[in-house]
C-alpha cells in the first residue's frame, strides 16, 4: 500500500485475510522479539549467525529501522529484530531492563542454546499459547466481528454460542445463561481488542 493513500504505510497488508502473513511487532511490548545489536570492539563473538537454522523463516522483511525476521519451530514465531548486517555478523543480544525482562532473558538464552546445538524450544511456555488459549481467542474475534456488524447478546449466543437459548422469548432470554455468557463475552471482546491483546505479547 503507498504511504500517500491514506497517509501511512500498512504492516500487514489489507487486501489479505489476517492471518496469511506474520504479525510484526514492537520490541518494546513483544519479549518475543529478539533484538540483535553489532557487539562493540574488542568481543569476540559467534561469526555469521545464519537464522536459518534456528527453523522454518517465516517472513523476512526490511524497512528503515532495519530488518526483521519472523522464525517458526513448532513453539511459535520468534521475532529477531537487526538494525543492520553487522548485527549477524557481530552479533550480541540487547536486553533492556523492563518488567518482562525474565522472559526476554530467557528467549535471549534459549537463542544462544538453539545457535550451539541444543535441541530446546525457542519460545518459553510464557509465550506459547495452549490449545484452549487459541480457541477462546477466537471465540472473543468472532464475538467482535458479530458487535462490529451491528449484533447484541441474542446473535452473539445464536452464531458465537450456537445456543438454542438465543430462540427463547424475551422473558426467558433476559435470565438465560447463554445471555449472560455473551454479555460477558462481548466486554471481554472489546478490552482484547482494544489493549489486552497487548498481554499476551508479554506472557501475561
Amino acid at each position: 500500500m503507498s504511504p500517500t493513500v491514506g497517509g501511512c504505510a500498512f504492516a500487514h497488508d489489507p487486501d489479505l485475510p489476517a492471518g496469511e502473513e506474520p504479525g510484526i511487532w514492537l520490541p518494546e511490548v513483544s519479549p518475543g522479539t529478539l533484538i540483535l545489536e553489532p557487539a562493540p570492539s574488542g568481543f569476540t563473538t559467534t561469526a555469521d549467525i545464519d537464522l536459518g537454522v534456528l527453523g522454518e523463516i517465516v517472513d523476512d522483511r526490511s524497512d528503515a529501522d532495519g530488518r526483521e525476521v519472523a522464525i517458526n519451530d513448532g513453539s511459535g514465531e520468534l521475532h529477531v529484530r537487526l538494525p543492520s548486517d553487522d548485527a549477524t555478523r557481530r552479533p550480541a543480544v540487547l536486553l533492556p531492563v523492563d518488567a518482562v525482562f525474565d522472559i526476554r532473558l530467557d528467549v535471549a538464552s534459549r537463542f544462544v542454546r538453539r545457535l550451539r546445538g541444543t535441541p530446546v524450544k525457542l519460545l518459553p511456555t510464557a509465550l506459547r499459547l495452549t490449545w484452549l488459549q487459541r480457541m477462546r481467542l477466537i471465540q472473543l474475534l468472532h464475538t467482535f466481528d458479530v458487535r462490529e456488524a451491528g449484533g447484541g447478546p441474542r446473535e452473539v449466543a445464536d452464531l458465537v454460542l450456537a445456543s438454542k437459548q438465543a430462540a427463547l422469548p424475551s422473558v426467558e432470554w433476559k435470565d438465560s445463561a447463554a445471555r449472560r455468557k455473551a454479555v460477558r463475552l462481548i466486554r471481554d471482546s472489546v478490552a482484547l481488542v482494544e489493549r489486552n491483546y497487548l498481554k499476551l505479547l508479554s506472557g501475561r
